[in-house]
């Protein structure tokens, strides 16, 4: 009765140890699956499926028709390390898409077509190590987004549309190892091009390009939209924006939600006309000049008065007159 009991116990368990092994090969419609290491790559969808293995370690999503993703869309997937979403048709992405996966190390989003990211969508991904953004739409990046990333190594934002990058937008990242910032449309006459050239400067052994198969140091080759110069070379003394504030006194101002009375400044003098600046500029020589030969010929206060009807004038001769 005792042996019969212990193989009747062994059949249970092993038939339990059977069933439990078949979640893995009853795969999502469209996947495959390897329990081994715990993994699933699909193919040919245009949605992520809902009943992935929630103890899945890898989802490899690449490769499909993705335009869309749902906020909960991996809500279930607490167990993943890595997320391949290259090449898809992902436009937008929800807030809170990635908020659940808290143990996520490697997040692929390249090739897609974002033009822009929510505000704190990587937030919860404090165990990030890899990060790729390239070949989208970007024309910006959020404030603070990468802020809780203090564990990424790798980050791609190449071939995007990005003009510049917020202030301190990399200072966070103390382990980063590599960057990619390549083919953007750096826009080398707007003062918020200089904390990213002085941050090149101070890391060109992190920035990177990937040229016949491998990544090699390469921060001249981040280059200004419409030349050759490299952006690393841009300082406010030399751009045309003798107003731009210096780095110091970027990080000293209030957040980038605050616009200060400099700031308005700059970007005041940023949007004035260079022609306009010169006229103004040989005018004022002119009636300095002008001036001068009034007082040096004597010419009565009275003309001077009658001149005084050109407010310029009035201005120089008026308070320069000996």
């Amino acid at each position: 009765m005792e042996r019969w009991f212990s193989r009747i116990t062994m059949f249970w368990m092993l038939f339990l140890g059977e069933v439990q092994s078949q979640d893995w090969t009853k795969c999502s419609t469209g996947c495959t699956c390897d329990g081994n290491k715990m993994s699933v790559t699909c193919n040919g969808l245009k949605n992520v499926p809902n009943d992935i293995q929630k103890d899945a370690k890898k989802l490899d999503l690449g490769f499909n028709s993705l335009s869309k993703l749902s906020p909960t869309a991996f809500h279930n997937l607490k167990e993943l390390t890595y997320l391949n979403l290259d090449i898809n048709q992902l436009q937008t992405l929800p807030i809170g898409v990635f908020d659940q996966l808290v143990n996520l190390a490697d997040l692929r989003l390249n090739t897609n077509q974002l033009t822009s990211l929510p505000p704190g969508v990587f937030d919860h991904l404090t165990k990030l190590t890899i990060l790729g953004l390239g070949d989208n739409q970007l024309q910006s990046l959020p404030h603070g987004v990468f802020d809780k990333l203090t564990e990424l190594k790798t980050l791609s934002l190449n071939d995007n549309q990005l003009r510049s990058v917020p202030d301190k937008a990399f200072d966070k990242l103390s382990k980063l190892e590599m960057i990619v910032l390549t083919d953007n449309d750096w826009d080398c006459e707007s003062c918020d091009i200089l904390y990213l050239s002085q941050w090149i400067r101070v890391n060109s052994e992190k920035v990177k390009q990937y040229t016949d198969g491998k990544y090699f140091a390469d921060p001249d080759g981040v280059t200004c939209q419409g030349t050759m110069e490299s952006v690393n070379k841009i300082t406010k003394e030399n751009t045309f924006q003798a107003g731009c504030p210096t780095t110091t006194q970027q990080m000293a101002t209030s957040p980038a939600s605050t616009t200060t009375t400099e700031t308005m400044t700059v970007r005041e003098k940023q949007t004035k006309p260079r022609m306009k600046i010169f006229q103004e500029e040989l005018f004022s020589k002119a009636s300095i000049f002008f001036c001068q030969v009034i007082f040096t010929q004597h010419v009565s206060l009275v003309v001077i008065h009658i001149l005084a009807e050109i407010p310029l004038l009035h201005i120089v001769c008026v308070v320069r007159k000996p």
